[in-house]
């Protein structure tokens, strides 16, 4: 399957590049097609706009049409059109996400450290991804590879930038409303227009729900796992005088999500008598100013600040009374719960060189600019329970009890200033050139009260019962990349960029160093790691405009490589790890495609291939750790991921969408070597539309494919507590109906 899915995809993705370099296309400019075609979209995360041909990095661009047509309400849902790009839904939303293989899967300790920043309408919400509704979404940006010197730490692994819908002096707006199997509701609203000479405003409200697809059986329930989800947006443009400009955007969200998606069984039908909470509710918000200072420059300033608050817990043991009585005479109750507020504040300053600025004879743009970025999170967990096994193993006799109380503070300050320099060196030959220094400080701490585990760590630094870290660290980044017009409508480029993220600390494996661990004091804090991207792209149109191509390889050599995983379970109980972050080396390389093909007046096939592979390498600290997963790729990097798709829209309003999708099997941990089963999701859309209204039905995963996406390997049956792997799945097949109308 693996093979056939492969070249298949491969063969019909790259078919009409071979035919048209056979015929020549590559000649010279002035034997350049037809740009008609070309896509009119602008990347909007960089320093200023630019069409994704004159990128010279790896990117996905999703306009508002795209997104509307693939998804039903979140983020999460667009991941699979974009090439080498997995997530992790260990929560009711996807809030960690992997790019060419490096991310985060999940976070247990409170100490934030993204690898993939996620920032909406300049709103840095990276960590908090889950939020992201798709509703009045202008466009998504996906940039893979290290986008340090512009994002700094944040985009180790690359950037995710959404966009709303900008205001517009043209009064307009638009309404939907959906419906759908398995309690499916949605509807949604957004108004924009002029509201004087000089302000224009634009305000979307968006609710969404399902049941969660789960059932409950103990408490007879379908709702123990849904998803209620409401989104509010407004953007004002302020034209103050002399291209003088004041964009202000606001977001409210509101997650007030159940979470019961466990099982021992790995079904859909769940035992839990304490289902759980993974809700989030966040006010942000964000100012930018754009001028000129002079007729060289424009000043660009954002100040934006963001405030989550979010209540995850779940049922630890993921069953009742009952049920653990069918596995013998054993009593058996836990329940976590983890409440923590995250707030972030930004400003950036940063000067833009105008035509009239440029430097070197007028052949160079150039950005000069200053940032500071403050963090805050405080964070609650709480596992309670106890485990008795009277008349059985007699291990707990009377019964073995856990009460873990953690209190925790982190909060982070990063200083930055940054440059980049695009220059002309012939009428084809371009050289961009960007750096980045931070400075970066942080301070942790926390008080840690366990009845189980006692006494003072082995080390001078950090107490157990109140650990004080305060480390800080000088990071630099940037790229050097070369491009290459080979005609009008095609572009080959050259980069080389380093990527960087600060380091840390393990906060459990130092509260727990008396209490049987087996890694020393040498292993409570990790360094800094540095990433070292190599890619070669070539992307344009072909076929007098009708094939739109991207194509990118590339190879990256990750060097104190942060490695995280689950060390060590306390016995008998389900809630309680040592989680260490270690300094390792991996390797990375693959292969990116995305293209789109108008074949026919109607017809139009689209598709993206992600090739990756991926190799931990043997170090020390990997030898000490998980010598398990030496030589073997890294968690949640399945080998490809392919999305094969084509549209229907014909000049009387009918217009179809068929969307496969497969993803290759990948390991769902470091510490272990369980993998997931490769899948292929099968998405449908058919409707018709009008002048202003339009109605469509569909379906995603009509197959109704079981497809993991978050799989734990531990212990938590009694009465050996035999490590086992559990999953949990996607969502599973759900059809529907939406009703739009616009003005």
């Amino acid at each position: 399957m693996k093979f056939s899915v492969f070249s298949l995809t491969a063969i019909l993705l790259t078919f009409p590049l071979m035919v048209t370099a056979a015929e020549g296309e590559f000649a010279s400019s002035g034997d350049g097609v037809d740009s008609a075609h070309l896509p009119e979209e602008l990347i909007v995360s960089g320093y200023r706009t630019v069409s994704p041909q004159e990128l010279d990095t790896s990117i996905t661009l999703l306009d508002a049409a795209t997104i509307q047509s693939t998804s039903i309400g979140n983020f999460e849902e667009l991941v699979q059109l974009v090439p080498n790009m997995n997530f992790s839904g260990e929560g009711s939303r996807a809030r960690y996400f992997q790019l060419r293989g490096v991310g985060e899967r999940e976070q247990y300790e409170g100490a934030p450290n993204p690898s993939v920043g996620f920032i909406v309408d300049d709103i840095d919400l990276s960590g908090m991804g889950g939020v992201t509704s798709t509703y009045d979404l202008q466009q998504v940006d996906v940039l893979r590879g290290p986008q340090s010197a512009r994002y700094g730490s944040s985009a180790l692994a690359g950037i995710v930038y959404s966009q709303s819908a900008m205001p517009t002096e043209e009064f307009n707006g638009n309404f939907e409303m959906t419906g759908g199997s398995e309690d499916t509701y949605a509807v949604g609203a957004a108004v924009g227009g002029s509201l004087s000479n000089s302000l224009n405003g634009r305000f979307s409200i968006f609710n969404y729900t399902d049941n969660g697809f789960r059932n409950n059986d103990f408490l007879n329930r379908d709702d123990t796992n849904k998803r209620d989800e409401l989104t509010l947006r407004g953007k004002l443009s302020w034209d103050i005088a002399n291209d003088w400009v004041v964009l202000f955007s606001g977001l409210y969200a509101d997650f007030d999500n159940n979470y019961d998606a466990w099982t021992v069984t790995n079904t859909d039908n769940t035992q839990s008598d304490n289902p759980g909470k993974d809700s989030q509710k966040t006010t942000a918000g964000s100012i930018r100013i754009t001028g000129g200072l002079t007729e060289a420059f424009n000043l660009v300033s954002i100040t934006s600040l963001a405030h989550s608050e979010v209540d995850f817990g779940y049922d630890g043991d993921w069953g009742n009374e009952d049920f653990w009585l069918t596995y013998g005479n054993y009593q058996y109750d836990y329940i976590y719960t983890n409440p923590r507020d995250h707030d972030t504040l930004s400003q950036e300053f940063r000067l833009v060189s105008t035509p009239q600025g440029r430097l070197f004879n007028g052949t160079s743009d150039w950005v000069l600019g200053v940032s500071w970025q403050s963090l805050d999170e405080d964070n609650s967990i709480s596992s309670v329970g106890f485990y008795s096994d009277v008349g059985e193993e007699d291990f707990c006799n009377p019964a073995c009890f856990t009460d873990r109380q953690i209190n925790s503070d982190f909060n982070s300050d990063t200083y930055a200033v940054f440059s980049s320099i695009d220059s002309s060196l012939t009428d084809k030959l371009t050289l961009s050139v960007g750096l980045r220094y931070e400075y970066w400080e942080a301070d942790y701490s926390d008080i840690w009260m366990d009845i189980n585990y006692p006494g003072p760590p082995n080390n001078q630094t950090c107490d157990v019962i109140e650990l004080n870290c305060k480390p800080d660290e000088s990071l630099w980044g940037g790229h050097l990349a070369f491009s290459y017009d080979w005609t009008v409508d095609q572009r080959a480029y050259v980069r080389i960029a380093r990527g960087f993220k600060a380091g840390g600390f393990n906060p459990s494996l130092a509260a727990l160093q008396g209490g049987g661990t087996n890694l020393g004091p040498e292993f409570l804090a990790y360094d800094d790691e540095t990433l070292w991207n190599y890619e070669l792209g070539l992307k344009g149109a072909w076929l007098q405009g009708d094939l739109i191509m991207d194509i990118a390889v590339f190879y990256m050599d990750r060097q104190d490589a942060q490695l995280s995983q689950s060390y060590q379970q306390v016995p008998f109980d389900p809630d309680s790890f040592v989680f260490v972050t270690y300094n390792g080396d991996a390797d990375v390389y693959g292969l990116e495609i995305s293209s789109v093909w108008q074949f026919a007046n109607d017809w139009q096939l689209h598709g993206s291939l992600g090739l990756l592979e991926s190799e931990i390498n043997s170090s020390a600290q990997t030898n000490a750790v998980s010598p398990n997963a030496v030589g073997r790729n890294l968690a949640h990097a399945p080998a490809y991921t392919l999305n094969l798709g084509v549209t229907y829209r014909n000049a009387y309003g009918y217009f179809s969408r068929l969307d496969v999708t497969a993803v290759d099997e990948f390991y769902f941990d470091i510490s272990n070597n369980q993998k997931s089963d490769t899948y292929e999701i099968v998405n449908l859309r058919f409707g018709k539309e009008w002048e202003n209204w339009s109605v469509e039905a569909w379906g995603r995963n009509i197959f109704d494919e079981d497809y993991a996406t978050r799989g734990f390997y531990f212990g938590n049956e009694p009465p050996n507590f035999t490590d086992t792997l559990y999953t949990k799945f996607g969502d599973p097949r759900i059809v529907g109906a939406t009703l739009h109308y616009r003005y």
